[in-house]
């Protein structure tokens, strides 16, 4: 029996190294999806940005235009004007007049009339230089918004390569941890994967995480987003067709729009609160749903070109605030 007993120590310290490895690697390709997902993230505001300024200078754009064609228009008609006369406007006022006092008066409304060609002319001037602004700042916006477009298709093809490395190393350290609680239960052992915990399970509004699979996600609450939104909610990265869950218990309902896709919105349970859950690629159960029930599958409906989960706490009805703490506790 000690023989036995002594040959099983080694065996143990193995396992225990072996899901202490696995593990380890699974935490590295967390930190490293985490990085990539906030890359993303940046870039979805920084294409936020470039897209306003692009629509802002092009508005600016119309209207300077439209304001220096007529000031141009009024130039050239006052040059028009002056070349028919023959002469200066103080020069006309001299010769036409009839008197002393009125040489006077018509000095002084002739060389108004000079200053406010001038003007007219410092006008034209002006607004041709504002236009001249206007288009390098299109231009300019036009190429990062092109920058930020070839990016997030880059990190696109990243993000689903990093999720599916994390869907295999989480796998993998399941299939470790039931064959070795299947081999200690065998030999009568201890559990040497008992410590690890698959998702804590809140008593909140958000009582389970909302995407049940492999997932990443920073907190983006408030970045840019185009026409001068605001994101109210929180981006949870996961591969195509991940289930999506309640994360309360409540009356589900399905709705659809251009912007966010195929999404739930489930008004909760004994409260006001209700969660928003968009850019399914498909539906799950709807009408009244239990904590955990799949409600849809993860996709990339509506404005997006990244499989990921758009999910939004709004309570008491009210307005959405930041769930990117309650996610964290539950994901």
């Amino acid at each position: 029996m000690l023989v036995a007993a002594g040959a099983a120590l080694p065996a143990q310290a193995d396992t225990r190294s072996d899901l202490e490895a696995a593990r380890n690697r699974l935490e590295d390709a967390e930190a490293e999806l985490r990085s990539l997902t906030l890359e993303w993230q940046r870039t979805e505001s920084a294409l936020a940005r470039a897209q306003d300024e692009e629509e802002r200078a092009r508005r600016e754009i119309v209207k300077l235009e439209a304001a220096l064609a007529q000031a141009q228009k009024q130039l050239g008609l006052r040059a028009r004007e002056m070349y028919m006369a023959g002469a200066s406007p103080t020069v006309a006022a001299l010769l036409t007049s009839g008197s002393i006092g009125e040489v006077a008066d018509r000095w002084e409304f002739a060389s108004s009339v000079a200053q406010g060609d001038q003007d007219l002319a410092t006008h034209v001037a002006v607004q041709t230089e504002l236009l001249r602004r206007e288009r390098a700042d299109l231009e300019r916006a036009v190429e990062q918004k092109t920058a930020a477009v070839e990016a997030l298709e880059r990190q696109k093809g990243l993000l689903e390569g990093r999720i599916s490395n994390l869907e295999n190393l989480e796998a993998d350290l399941e299939r470790k941890i039931a064959a070795q609680q299947a081999a200690a239960a065998a030999a009568g052992e201890g559990d040497p994967g008992a410590d690890f915990n698959p998702g804590p399970i809140g008593t909140g509004a958000v009582q389970t995480c909302p995407v049940a699979g492999p997932n990443s996600f920073v907190d983006s609450f408030g970045w840019p987003r185009p026409g001068g939104r605001r994101h109210e909610g929180i981006d949870l990265i996961a591969a195509e067709g991940t289930p999506v869950v309640a994360t309360h218990s409540g009356d589900a309902r399905q709705t659809s729009s251009s912007l966010g896709g195929n999404g739930v919105v489930l008004y909760h349970d004994g409260s006001a609160d209700w969660t928003f859950y968009t850019h399914f690629s498909s539906f799950g159960a709807s009408g009244h749903v239990s904590t955990g029930t799949v409600i849809g599958y993860v996709g990339s409906t509506g404005v997006t070109t990244v499989n990921h989960l758009h999910f939004e706490y709004h309570p008491g009805g009210g307005a959405a605030v930041n769930p990117y703490s309650m996610l964290l506790a539950v994901c």
